[in-house]
């Protein structure tokens, strides 16, 4: 399935267009997170620039399927 992986702010979105073919949930859960904890550690100062922010995986039809606070995320 092609989900879509949206970050959003109080005041700002930045939409995936693109999008990824993932078998399930689980499957798009964790390639979700590796992503966030990947990019943190190539550059740490990321996790202050992205607190507030949201990670919303949505299908086809926009419908949110689930959010990762990004805040909450482990690095």
């Amino acid at each position: 399935m092609r989900l879509y992986f949206d970050l959003r702010s109080h005041q700002h979105t930045r939409p995936d267009y693109q999008g990824a073919e993932v078998s399930d949930l689980a499957e798009a859960r964790r390639v979700a997170v590796a992503t966030i904890q990947e990019l943190w550690q190539e550059d740490p100062s990321l996790v202050q620039e992205w607190s507030g922010w949201t990670l919303n995986v949505t299908d086809t039809a926009g419908r949110v399927l689930f959010s990762i606070d990004l805040d909450r995320v482990v690095q």
